[in-house]
């Protein structure tokens, strides 16, 4: 796999495999009104109840959200980046401070993918 810009999300996309990918169900594309509302497309969501939809495929967790691709030049890619959930928007590498995400890391450890540095 070619990785240009050295992103070891790339790499790895054990986040979306392995979470359960829960959120708000105003975050689904829907109409109100005259008003366009939330981004994730609703064919990639299930509800879980009258609030809350999960990334489909993600339901009981351990299992790859509808929307991760994965090919051998690109590696793991999110199909809807762009109309990612907020869970999605904030699980990152690294925290705040700079240091490492124990979760992120321990996901990719699991897998036996190296740790990665902090900043």
């Amino acid at each position: 796999m070619t990785n240009p810009i050295n992103n070891p999300c790339f790499e790895c996309g054990q986040c979306c495999q392995k979470l359960r990918v829960s959120f708000y169900h105003g975050e689904v594309l829907h109409q109100d009104n005259d008003q366009v509302i939330g981004m994730v497309p609703p064919e990639m969501v299930t509800q879980l109840t009258p609030h809350i939809v999960c990334m489909a495929g993600t339901e009981v967790g351990k299992q790859p959200c509808v929307a991760l691709r994965h090919d051998l030049q690109h590696g793991y890619r999110c199909s809807i980046y762009e109309q990612r959930p907020s869970p999605c928007r904030e699980f990152n590498i690294f925290n705040e401070d700079g240091s490492v995400n124990p979760l992120c890391d321990k996901l990719r450890r699991a897998v036996g993918l190296p740790s990665i540095e902090a900043s």
